[in-house]
């Protein structure tokens, strides 16, 4: 529609002709329209339900990034409550996918890696089909470093490339239980100082400078970061010597986490936001008033309208649930929309609630 139009802003970047399932994705150049709403104003988006198998599984739908490939908009989540379970994890992949997920989001760190890789295994269809996101670990900060750590999730999720790897933290949690648990206390202590600005200011470049590589080396489609700051982000996207900007970055971002400084930022320099934690801890904000009363009138689960609130800002989300019934519940969200007057109620539950820590300590 002409309104949809003019929430799309054009953009530089070259986009696959072809379809999702297409893996020729070099030297396409037809500009690509750039999924940019304007802040905290919900865009006019295509709410047709479509149908992807007999089984009537919701279509979840795409957003784009700056290198003209698509994301969807809505991933299955493998870490918290899952950290280390990855039988539990490979058990429900193929539930997941029944549901319409075809986006599955692990990290080194979970310990999911291989539970995923044994469930996606498992699945009937093109591996085209899956977009497949994992992060790096703390303890990679060399470009010789995340290139080995690449190559081993590569061999867990039994993939021959991986669709987004991520840069997981801005600088190494040295006193989480699950580095003291990975490493010893002398490998710890190599690992550079998370509170030296110089240090890890080099150390974020050659990181980066390994995921490059990867891409080059065809592994990797496309690559991000997490947990990145608007101050960590600007300092890495204005070196001279990177050859790609990144693709994604994934914060902690909900109704109650709204980040306003770094949603403007990303969305100022064509940076997808993707969320995790979108449901902040599943309860107390799910239990809001205002949420309460917009999904009485929507017919909709508070969980439901916080997911759709996020798409219509243009934001990307993970979601982690162990139940099925939850899974197609959590991606049912195109087929209603929120006006104005309601994106601008729920943006202003901002409470800066962070349930997993202000990485602005992080030099």
């Amino acid at each position: 529609t002409a309104h949809h139009s003019q929430a799309l802003t054009k953009s530089v970047f070259p986009k696959c002709t072809h379809s999702m399932k297409c893996t020729q994705h070099i030297a396409h150049t037809k500009p690509v329209l750039y999924h940019r709403p304007q802040e905290y104003k919900p865009c006019a988006l295509n709410t047709q339900l479509e149908v992807r198998n007999t089984k009537m599984a919701l279509q979840v739908q795409n957003l784009t990034l700056n290198t003209g490939r698509e994301i969807p908009a809505i991933g299955f989540g493998t870490g918290t409550s899952f950290f280390g379970r990855g039988d539990d994890v490979a058990a429900l992949v193929g539930h997941a996918f029944q549901a319409g997920l075809t986006s599955f989001d692990t990290a080194v760190i979970y310990g999911t890696e291989g539970g995923l890789g044994s469930g996606l295994s498992g699945l009937s269809g093109p591996r085209s089909s899956l977009y497949v996101t994992t992060k790096t670990p703390d303890w990679a900060w060399t470009k010789e470093e995340i290139v080995d750590e690449v190559e081993k999730s590569l061999k867990r999720l039994q993939v021959t490339y991986l669709d987004l790897v991520l840069l997981h933290t801005p600088a190494p949690r040295k006193g989480a239980a699950f580095l003291k648990k990975a490493l010893t206390d002398e490998q710890i202590d190599r690992l550079p100082d998370p509170m030296d600005a110089k240090a890890m200011e080099a150390a974020r470049l050659s990181a980066w400078q390994g995921l490059e590589e990867c891409v080059e080396k065809g592994l990797v489609r496309d690559i991000g970061v997490s947990n990145f700051t608007v101050h960590h982000l600007h300092q890495l996207i204005s070196k001279p010597d990177i050859k790609i900007r990144p693709s994604v970055n994934q914060v902690e971002l909900n109704p109650y986490q709204t980040d306003p400084e770094i949603y403007n930022f990303c969305k100022k320099e064509g940076i997808l936001l993707q969320a995790f934690g979108p449901l902040g801890n599943g309860r107390e904000m799910l239990a809001d008033p205002v949420l309460v009363e917009i999904s009485k009138k929507k017919k909709k689960t508070t969980a439901q309208v916080s997911l759709r609130w996020a798409w219509q800002l243009g934001v990307a989300t993970v979601t982690k649930t162990e139940k099925i019934p939850r899974m197609k519940e959590n991606i049912d969200i195109f087929d209603f929309e929120l006006d104005s007057e309601e994106m601008e109620q729920i943006s202003g539950l901002n409470k800066n609630i962070r349930i997993f820590g202000d990485n602005s300590r992080f030099p």
